[in-house]
């Protein structure tokens, strides 16, 4: 009796040593959460038209697999653009076409330059032009939201 209780004790023991040994379930700084400094993401911010007042809704979806999609509101009515990005050290750009909006909107293609500030996820200092021959510019600056 007394020996298999020495024999409990000891399995008892090595169990618990190997319960503390494991390596714990800590993140590699690879892994830490990089939601500010990935590009990919949901953006929301406002834009400006030159010449005009006023800054309007806008939003990216900056998707892994190069594509994204513009969201914008104007004249009343939703606007729905499809493209392309990349990403050059800290220069964003990207050439996005309309899909949805007002019909005198659909096919237009505008494209969009701005500095990725990954430490605080923001788009900033932000510029979009309409290629020609729409004639259309202005400014943007975007938050990472998700």
């Amino acid at each position: 009796m007394k020996r298999k209780s020495i024999e409990l004790i000891a399995a008892g023991l090595a169990l618990i040593s190997l319960i503390l040994i494991q390596p714990g379930c800590q993140k590699d700084s690879d892994d830490q959460d990089s939601s500010s400094s990935s590009i990919e993401g949901l953006w929301v911010g406002l834009y400006t038209v030159n010449g005009q007042l006023g800054q309007r809704y806008y939003s990216f979806v900056i998707k892994p697999d190069g594509t994204l999609i513009s969201d914008t509101k104007a004249e009343d009515q939703q606007h729905l653009y499809i493209g392309s990005w990349g990403l050059t050290g800290d220069t964003f750009e990207c050439t996005a076409t309309c899909v949805y909006g007002l019909p005198e909107r659909m096919g237009v293609t505008e494209t969009y330059t701005a500095t990725f500030d990954k430490a605080n996820g923001t788009l900033i200092n932000g510029t979009w032009k309409t290629v020609p021959p729409i004639n259309g510019s202005g400014t943007f600056t975007l938050t990472k939201v998700k």
